[in-house]
């Protein structure tokens, strides 16, 4: 039972970061060149450090890591289970 528990739990987490991470891809993340604005007054800095993927991408590249770490483990586990 705890056994099934994990499964579904680190293949929810793998999903959650797939989705994540699509979601997060498919945001635009305004850098540099993109808000050039050579009439204006105002002198564009970003905001971040020159990142440019979005909060959700990590998040999702996070969450998919945790989850396929556990599926490894888990297969890990039932694989040397099965030997004697």
């Amino acid at each position: 039972m705890r056994c099934t528990v994990a499964w579904v739990a680190a293949g929810a987490l793998s999903v959650a970061g797939v989705v994540t991470l699509a979601l997060g891809l498919a945001t635009p993340v305004s850098f540099g060149w993109f808000a050039y604005q050579p009439l204006a007054d105002a002198t564009f800095t970003p905001t971040g450090t020159g990142v440019v993927v979005s909060r959700a991408t990590v998040i999702g590249f996070v969450l998919l890591t945790i989850g396929l770490v556990g599926l490894a483990f888990l297969g890990g586990l039932r694989a040397g289970k099965r030997r004697p």
